[in-house]
């Protein structure tokens, strides 16, 4: 089974102190502890971005955390993930991010219930920001019909637009949407 989240944000006091735990500490175990619930041998988990705060310090935590996992990951990068194309050297980062997920891209596709879908951290173009922010426009992908599945929003509402599905944890109750979940949103057109 596919299991598909966004916005770990691991080692992040803002987001840890935002989604109301005390410590990063308690934050990180509340986000963990679902993922560990994986079974390796017949799950895969995609992470749609951001597993940290961005910092190299945040980064490591995260990545150490989440090489506690023995489950399959692909990671699909987010604006806080220092991998991510957006940032100089990234490819700096590629190695460390390499050593614990089984893929590292910016952009991914696979399928849920036989149908293609696209997976990014971003939603597609024609959603706004709800900051008012335009500085991650170039990263959206163009709705050019096909089903999208991402993060970044942080938004606690699972569709994003008619044909696009948001696995923020706030969207999932702080764990990852399994494809048959997302299947069924799918169904809701």
């Amino acid at each position: 089974m596919d299991y598909f989240t966004a916005d770990l944000h691991l080692a992040h006091p803002k987001l840890a102190s935002l989604r109301g735990f005390e410590t990063v500490a308690a934050h990180d175990a509340a986000v963990m502890a679902p993922l560990h619930q994986l079974d390796p041998s017949q799950d895969t988990l995609w992470v749609l971005g951001d597993i940290c705060a961005g910092g190299v310090a945040s980064k490591e935590s995260a990545l150490a955390q989440l090489s506690t996992l023995q489950v399959p990951m692909h990671l699909v990068t987010g604006n806080h993930d220092p991998v991510h194309p957006m940032y100089r050297g990234a490819q700096k980062h590629f190695a460390d991010y390499a050593a614990v997920f089984a893929s590292v891209q910016q952009v991914g596709r696979t399928k849920v219930s036989g149908e293609g879908v696209m997976l990014s951290h971003f939603p597609y173009a024609e959603v706004p920001d709800r900051f008012s922010r335009n500085n991650f426009d170039q990263y959206q992908l163009p709705n050019l019909g096909m089903w999208l599945i991402h993060g970044h929003t942080h938004s606690d509402q699972r569709r994003s637009a008619k044909r696009s599905i948001c696995v923020s944890l706030e969207a999932w109750d702080r764990r990852p949407a399994s494809a048959e979940e997302i299947a069924a949103e799918m169904q809701r057109i």
